[in-house]
């Protein structure tokens, strides 16, 4: 008897284990307690090198629980976020709310790939801070020529023979002649083209530096990047109309110049601390968005074309002046009364006067 019994509770605990082990496989995540479940699914597991995957997140929740999206720029594994959209707040038929959340991935190298869970926090009516998220997801991203490609295409041909010129062939001599002419022709004639090019005059916008900064700003906005999902080449052109526009200001190559070395750069003008810290911030959000890898919020690139304006507005009216030469002591010439030289005898010169100076016969100097 006691051995039937321990028969069926084995075979309930290993039901129960299965039925546990298919709940943490399917993606999905629900918080009984707090009524909040959360779904991530994407459109497919195994895709193409560049391929576009859409993952999406779908968050179902009590109307008592207030949700705080994820940031933009979250950790999604090794894919690079092309596009995303925090869809509108829906409320279901029960009275629940449900809100979606969509990326649209890619990657260019092939492998295994994981989505790692993407945490949600969400808020309980008495302010307590939770967290929920789904499972990871596996994606299996495929080379395009590893698949379908034809097997002869894939290995090494041997070497076709070798053409042997004929010595009596006339008509062979004569395509050699007309190919070394015409090569020779065509050489000098994109050589002459370049030296022209090179003596040309380059067009020199003489426009102030902040005028000039203002047209290039209009026409990015006019570009309607953002609008195209191309948030990295807007930081790209933002960044270097300020660098061209530093550059013309306080006569410096800004365009060639990292980040640190227009600081340093900036610094060696005596810029104002404000501007100079305003300007360096600028820069340092703009490299996270170029080389980072980082989506910034949807609201933030319109702030920093913003910001970009603003700081050519503050900057417009410094006057760069040269470095004043400092004069060094030269030769003290002997005091008139007492033919000895004194501290008070000490002249200033420039190097010329120096060297006539230090020439004299010590007889004209007494």
């Amino acid at each position: 008897m006691a051995a039937g019994v321990s028969k069926y509770i084995r075979v309930y605990l290993a039901t129960a284990a299965l039925v546990l082990g298919v709940c943490l496989t399917c993606g999905d995540f629900v918080d009984a307690a707090d009524r909040i479940e959360v779904t991530a699914a994407v459109d497919k597991q195994t895709a193409y090198v560049a391929d576009v995957i859409d993952y999406t997140i779908s968050i179902t929740y009590d109307s008592t629980i207030q949700l705080t999206p994820p940031p933009a720029g979250a950790n999604l594994g090794g894919f690079d976020v092309k596009d995303y959209d925090f869809g509108e707040e829906t409320t279901l038929k029960d009275g629940r709310r449900q809100q979606v959340l969509r990326f649209k991935l890619r990657t260019f190298t092939t492998g295994e790939y994981v989505i790692p869970p993407l945490p949600i926090e969400y808020i309980l009516p008495d302010s307590t801070r939770k967290y929920i998220s789904a499972d990871p997801i596996k994606i299996n991203i495929k080379s395009v020529l590893a698949e379908g490609a034809n097997a002869d295409t894939l290995q090494l041909r041997p070497l076709k023979e070798q053409f042997s010129l004929v010595a009596g062939s006339k008509m062979t001599w004569i395509i050699i002649v007309a190919v070394v002419v015409i090569s020779a022709a065509a050489a000098v004639f994109f050589w002459y083209r370049r030296r022209k090019a090179a003596q040309e005059t380059p067009f020199v916008d003489l426009r102030p530096s902040w005028e000039i900064a203002y047209s290039e700003l209009a026409l990015l906005k006019e570009q309607n990047l953002l609008a195209q999902g191309e948030v990295k080449r807007f930081y790209f052109e933002l960044s270097d109309i300020m660098k061209r526009y530093l550059g013309r200001k306080f006569e410096f190559n800004a365009i060639d110049m990292t980040t640190v070395e227009i600081g340093d750069a900036l610094a060696d003008r005596s810029l104002d601390g404000d501007l100079h810290r305003d300007i360096m911030a600028f820069f340092e959000h703009a490299d996270l968005v170029k080389f980072a890898k980082y989506v910034p919020p949807e609201d933030r690139p319109q702030a920093d074309w913003n910001d970009a304006y603003e700081l050519v507005t503050r900057s417009k009216d410094i006057i760069v002046t040269a470095p004043i030469a400092v004069l060094e002591p030269v030769m003290a010439l002997p005091s008139a009364g007492t033919g000895e030289v004194e501290d008070s005898d000490l002249k200033y010169a420039p190097p010329e006067l120096r060297e006539i100076l230090a020439s004299r016969p010590e007889e004209d100097k007494e």
